[in-house]
């Protein structure tokens, strides 16, 4: 079992929710190129921001209800399995699955990849973003013996 110190289960997250964001963001936008510039981009765009808007206030929750799971843990180091629930892993397990799904399903547009992925990508990119921040903050306020 690999153990790390706790408040470096907040950086772990950035680090791994940024990665992802990244990815699917990379999808979304190579999409968005194969799509062209045709007259479907007046939609895909506002689409886009729309997802983004939605998976951003989505995952803002989740980033604080994890980041106080992960500050509330009373051992100095904790495994790096313990930052989700097991309610939080299924999900995980269920959202893979159905991106990994909607993939394979024959007849959507390239265009749906492109304001859906970018949407998503984009928020999971943000979370990252505020699991760094608030792992440096934390880190910040920590007695240096505990860093």
């Amino acid at each position: 079992m690999i153990k790390v110190k706790t408040i470096h289960l907040l950086a772990i997250n950035g680090i791994l929710w940024t990665a992802i964001g990244i990815k699917i963001a990379a999808i979304g936008i190579g999409s968005y190129c194969q799509t062209g510039c045709s007259s479907a981009l007046i939609w895909i765009i506002p689409l886009s921001a729309l997802v983004f808007a939605g998976f951003y206030v989505m995952f803002t929750g989740i980033v604080r209800k994890y980041s106080e799971r992960i500050m509330s843990m009373p051992d100095e180091k904790t495994s790096i399995f313990r930052t989700f629930s097991i309610k939080g892993y299924l999900i995980i397990a269920f959202m893979i699955s159905l991106g990994i799904g909607l993939k394979h399903i024959p007849g959507i547009p390239g265009s749906f990849f492109a304001w859906f992925y970018s949407g998503l990508g984009s928020g999971l990119l943000s979370a990252g973003i505020r699991f760094l921040l608030r792992w440096y903050r934390e880190r910040k306020a920590l007695p240096f013996d505990r860093q």
